[in-house]
């Protein structure tokens, strides 16, 4: 085999998370460590990606560049940029062919004018590292989730401030926060979606008689976006992220941090549950109840979805602001790798298929993330 003279990258999944407006968030610090690694071999770097059709050549180039992966002693940011030069990413518009097409990784090479076989790519995406293989390059297959390729990296603060304490663990559960806040929306258009077909419909009871409310039809898209955000709330809200917080304030606790100062998430988390599980029974009924109750079981899923939109839509805003600061001015850097590994190692170990029902959801809503 031929030396490897360019090393390419994959950017989505395998150097970071794109979250719905469209930045990428680097894979802390692993992404950073491996991009150094590579530089340290002497070897050309660059980046294969395919970009979705309304996002720009020159944006999706300035969405890996600009991405941040940690703060210099001076204050300033290393980004990725530092490690791929901006003229060095291909993407698919640039090349007129999408991967895992052999003419993007032609394209590739040829660009960067070193023979295919010489150059290696490297990505999360199996197909993508098959299309690499057939059009002459040699590939790599990346852990996703990564981590497990690395040591935990004891890489320090992060733009740290009154109201972030810069830490590795606070970038991961603020990271998950953005796909709760996708969840609220998604509940809260369900309880407005609710709330059309019930408002004004509820019948008017007499002491000696017994009056049927109407039989309400719940439409396709409804209830298939009801259905994925009981999955949502049941099998990730709770398992992945309410634990994963607790877990962490229980050895921030144990590192200084007053008891009281976490005692609040505790009990809101505890009233989420509380909400859940009558959403659940709510469901239930909705499901498979007789027609006289289907009503009122409607009306009681829009009243707990409201209550609980409202309550962790505050309670998301606190913890970033306050909670994780507290908890973070206990943590050293050592602390702080270990919060992270063990929050990686709560709940499933990727989050990606719960990114794909919030998505089916929101398209059944006609919501469009900003």
């Amino acid at each position: 085999m031929s030396a490897i003279s360019a090393i390419f990258f994959d950017v989505r999944d395998t150097l970071g998370t794109v979250d719905s407006p469209g930045h990428l968030v680097p894979f802390r610090p692993t992404t950073q460590m491996l991009l150094e690694a590579v530089k340290s071999l002497g070897v050309r770097v660059g980046a294969i990606t395919n970009l979705p059709s309304d996002l720009s050549d020159a944006k999706g180039r300035d969405m890996v560049t600009q991405a941040v992966l940690s703060q210099r002693p001076d204050g300033g940011h290393l980004t990725i940029g530092d490690f791929i030069a901006r003229g060095d990413i291909i993407t698919n518009h640039e090349a007129a062919a999408d991967k895992p097409a052999a003419a993007i990784y032609e394209f590739a090479a040829n660009k960067f004018k070193v023979p295919i076989g010489q150059c290696l790519f490297i990505g999360e995406n199996f197909n993508e590292c098959i299309g690499a293989k057939l059009a002459g390059m040699d590939s790599l297959t990346k852990p996703n989730p990564p981590g497990g390729e690395f040591m935990r990296a004891l890489v320090g603060k992060l733009d740290a401030s009154a109201n972030s304490s810069g830490r590795q663990f606070e970038a991961m559960l603020e990271h998950e926060h953005m796909l709760g806040e996708r969840i609220f929306a998604v509940g809260g258009a369900i309880a407005a979606g609710i709330g059309v077909l019930v408002n004004g419909k509820a019948p008017v009871q007499v002491p000696d008689r017994w009056t049927s409310p109407p039989n309400i039809a719940v439409p396709g898209e409804l209830r298939r976006a009801m259905a994925l955000f009981l999955h949502l709330i049941d099998n990730f809200a709770d398992p992945v992220h309410l634990k994963a917080e607790e877990a962490m304030i229980e050895f921030a606790v144990g590192c200084g941090m007053p008891r009281k100062a976490g005692q609040w998430v505790f009990d809101q988390h505890d009233q989420a549950r509380a909400y859940w599980r009558a959403i659940d029974v709510a469901w239930r009924r909705i499901q498979t109840g007789d027609d006289d109750d289907r009503f009122y079981a409607l009306q009681d899923f829009k009243a707990l979805a409201d209550a609980f939109v409202v309550l962790f839509k505050a309670h998301a805003v606190r913890e970033n602001n306050q909670l994780y600061p507290d908890a973070g001015a206990v943590f050293n850097d050592a602390d702080d790798a270990l919060v992270l590994n063990m929050i990686q190692h709560t709940g499933v170990p990727d989050i990606s298929p719960y990114i794909g029902m919030v998505e089916r959801a929101e398209a059944l809503l006609g919501i469009k993330p900003e």
